[in-house]
């Protein structure tokens, strides 16, 4: 009995809500084998940070290291290992460029949040607000619990995100 190959289809949707321009970077590879089977299907969405000076730069960096460096990690790494070592690196670089570049923690700031499905499993990396949801039978769970910090009715803040500390 042959084994089944993974298949996914894929669409995304942002709305820069009542900003004047969308942050949002999305991105996803579904490859061919044997990366298919080795690495799985990666899709990942981010958020530059409106207060922050280069949030497009940001988001952008965020997805687009991910599904760069992901592919070239060890077949040998679990996807836990491979995704914390490359969120760790990614989130020193922002963190480094917003000082260097904009001398401020605030330089270079984005959520992430990123889906390996590979095999029967669904990985999930998250950092901020962006959510992701399972779709199931006509019901919509969210998995991820947003980064936020809750002051009064409106004031609220990211608690986490990719690039605002070391």
């Amino acid at each position: 009995m042959p084994t089944p190959i993974l298949q996914a289809s894929i669409g995304f949707a942002t709305d820069k809500g009542i900003k004047a321009d969308n942050e949002d970077f999305v991105g996803a590879i579904i490859p061919i084998e044997p990366q298919l089977t080795h690495k799985g299907i990666v899709a990942a969405i981010a958020d530059g940070m409106s207060g922050c000076d280069a949030g497009k730069l940001a988001s952008q960096s965020c997805v687009g290291s991910f599904l760069s460096d992901y592919y070239s990690t060890p077949d040998s790494w679990s996807v836990k290992q491979a995704g914390q070592k490359i969120l760790s690196a990614t989130n020193a670089w922002l963190y480094s460029q917003g000082q260097i570049r904009y001398q401020s923690t605030k330089g270079l700031v984005s959520t992430l949040s990123i889906l390996i499905l590979k095999s029967t499993t669904a990985h999930l990396f998250h950092v901020g607000d962006s959510r992701i949801y399972r779709l199931r039978q006509g019901n919509l769970e969210q998995l991820t619990r947003d980064h936020r910090i809750y002051l009064a009715n409106d004031k609220n803040y990211l608690s986490r995100a990719m690039g605002i500390e070391p």
